[in-house]
Parts: C-alpha cells; structure tokens; sequence
C-alpha cells in the first residue's frame, strides 16, 4: 500500500474543508453493525485488509467475536465481526463494553509519570516513605523497593502479595483454575492486602528481575492516592480518562449501560464479572472501556503531551531493546518497529493494545474468549494488520 500516509492525510484534509460537501468526502460512518466506506479506494483496500484477517482468525471456532480499532493517520475506524454470543447473532459494535483488563496499567502509569513531573514523588523514592507503617521486610540486604520497581515489575514482589485460600490442584483445566482465582481475588480487602505485604520476604535485590506484579501495579495505585490525597479511581477518572475525552470508560458500569457489557467465555463456558474495582484499588485491571473509546485514548497517546512522553520513557531493559517504562511495554527489535503495547487478560475476555508512533498506527482488538492461546493469536493478529498496512 505504497504513499498510503501521504494519501490518508490528503484525504483527512479534503474531508475536514468547509468548502467540500460532507456526504461526498465522508471516510467512515459507525453504526450497530459495521463500518460504511464512502466512494474511497484507500478506505476500501484498509477494510479488505481487516477483514480478511478477522475473518482468517474468526474461523478458530474458539472465537467468537472481534472488535478492532484501528487509528491511522488521524482517522479512526472500527470494524466488529461476529456475534458475542454464539448462535444470537448479537454483533458487537463500537459502544460494546469489554474489560481491558490489564491495560488499565497504562492508565495508572500514565498517573504515575504525572505525578514525578509534578514532583508528587520520584522514580528513586524508597516506596516506604509513602506506606501507613515501616514495612522494614520490603528491603533486601539495605536496599528498598523504589518507585521505579513498582513501575516496571522489578519490586521483587509477587505476582500477588495474598496467600490463595485454597490450593490449585495440579491437575486442575483452565477452567477450574479461573474459577478459584477468580473467587480468591473477590474475597481481598486493603486490610488483608497490608496485613499480607507485611508478610512478604524479598529474595533479590530490587531492580534486578522483572516479574510481572498485579500487587505491586495496586501498591503504585494506593501511593497516588496518598501523594495527591483523593481516591485512586477518581484520579483516573479525572486525569487520565477525561484528559482522553474518553466518555464510555468505567471502573463500574452504570446500571443504564450494563446491557452493553460483553458477556464473556473461558473454552466456550460462561464467565461472571470480576470485582477488581471493589476489592483493592484496580490498578491492575478494573477498567471496563468500549473500541471507540480506546481510539480516544490512542489518539491521547500520539498528542505531543508531555505526561504521554513521559509515560513511555523506557526504564528497564527486559531484553534487547525489549523495554518497560511506566508499565508500558517498549518493543523495537530486528523483528519489530517501535511500538509501545500492553495486553490485557481476564477471565472472561483478551484484549491487545499497540501504538506505532513512526507509522502513526494505533490497534486495539478485543474478543471476549479468553483462553490462555488466545493471547498470541491477538498478538499475531495485530502484527499482521500493521505490517499490512505500512507497505
């Protein structure tokens, strides 16, 4: 698709002149079902790109739907196939509700990097000076947890700080084990969290191993909370969220919307809703949003705003240029251009989320099946859809 930004651009301008008539000039129309293109052959070979590859990985009778916004060039598109419940022929549509799951991340390190340039903490801060008690157990051989670890899941920390009350069977499918997962996260409350983080012994120097940490993604929630003095989720609200223009982005969906909330599968089973956003913070996947709404928030991440710049400074090296910042992930390999990325995974739904800042491409799909394969299946998908469309 040679010259397709200078094209796209070209196109967006003409479309945007007072002076054309707007139904000739049209790019894209939303409507319950799909997306219309207006007499326009760059528009039309971008949806025969989608939708030859939602349709290719659609035939995976695991999945039974897809959602994919696409933003390039400053021209959002969504594009939604299949049915949310097999056999209804509900479609979904760029209003339906989905669980992010663990982008919501992104949202908190886009609070974090605003909070170390408003000098509310730094990235070298010992994390204590910011608990209710001194915690001396969350250092190892004199050296403590900084923020920065919090950030780029190098703490130490577990993946989760409190002791499951009931052993996994080892033996135990995919689904079983959801299922208690699932049951032990409804049952956490902040005292237990602090109760069980006094507990903790680390076992390296922080800084030194990345292990991903939802406890420590909601420890980062609790210490902007105290640094600015008002509620986690507020804050998200207020300053990430609405900074976005995100207007359909929730951590409890209102009653009135609820019927928009996709219903969610683990191997084809039905799947409940989580209540991340009532137990501890949410920090680590509470947030519920829609794909037109993700567009708002990836046309947030190409604003030349010095919080987003901050958000993906890179921080921590993985692996060869394999980065993480403020939980964003950083990628640029032989096999990758540049692009920051979260994924996001709950029992009941997947979900990717990739900016290309060279190409200005934006992608964010999601399906609400959430087996553990699905995960490189988005991913390829994704990857796919941006080489396609950057020749």
């Amino acid at each position: 698709m040679k010259n397709l930004s200078i094209l796209l651009t070209l196109l967006f301008i003409c479309w945007s002149c007072k002076s054309q008539n707007r139904q000739a000039n049209k790019i894209v129309v939303h409507n319950n079902k799909s997306v219309e293109i207006y007499s326009d052959a760059i528009g039309k070979e971008i949806k025969q790109i989608i939708d030859k590859n939602a349709k290719e990985l659609l035939k995976d009778s695991l999945i039974n739907s897809l959602s994919i916004g696409l933003y390039i060039n400053n021209v959002a598109l969504s594009f939604n196939y299949g049915e949310l419940t097999k056999g209804e022929g509900d479609i979904p549509t760029n209003k339906t509700i989905y669980e992010i799951a663990s982008v919501t991340k992104t949202f908190t390190g886009t609070l974090a990097a605003k909070a170390v340039l408003e000098e509310k903490l730094t990235l070298e801060d010992d994390i204590r000076k910011y608990l209710p008690k001194p915690y001396l157990n969350l250092e190892h051989k004199g050296r403590p947890i900084k923020i920065k670890h919090l950030l780029t899941h190098t703490s130490g920390l577990p993946g989760d700080v409190i002791a499951l009350d009931t052993e996994i069977n080892q033996n135990s499918n995919e689904i079983e084990f959801n299922k208690v997962v699932v049951a032990h996260e409804n049952k956490k409350t902040k005292g237990i969290f602090f109760e069980s983080l006094s507990k903790i012994k680390l076992t390296e120097k922080p800084g030194t191993t990345f292990n991903y940490s939802n406890a420590g993604t909601n420890l980062m929630g609790y210490i902007l909370e105290k640094v600015y003095k008002q509620p986690f989720q507020k804050l998200i609200m207020n300053e990430v969220v609405a900074k976005a223009k995100m207007e359909d982005t929730y951590f409890n969906v209102p009653k009135n919307k609820q019927y928009r909330l996709a219903n969610g599968y683990l191997l084809g089973k039905p799947m409940p809703e989580t209540k991340l956003a009532n137990t501890l913070w949410g920090a680590e996947g509470a947030l519920k949003s829609t794909t037109a709404d993700m567009l708002k928030y990836i046309n947030y991440q190409f604003k030349n705003d010095k919080i987003v710049k901050e958000s993906h400074k890179k921080i921590f090296e993985i692996d060869t240029d394999y980065w993480i910042g403020y939980f964003w992930w950083s990628i640029e390999n032989q096999n990758y251009d540049l692009h920051y990325r979260h994924d996001g995974g709950i029992s009941r739904a997947k979900n990717v989320l990739a900016i290309f800042p060279e190409n200005k491409i934006g992608i964010s799909i999601f399906t609400n099946e959430s087996a553990i394969n699905v995960n490189q299946k988005l991913s390829n998908l994704t990857h796919t859809i941006y080489n396609e469309l950057k020749k």
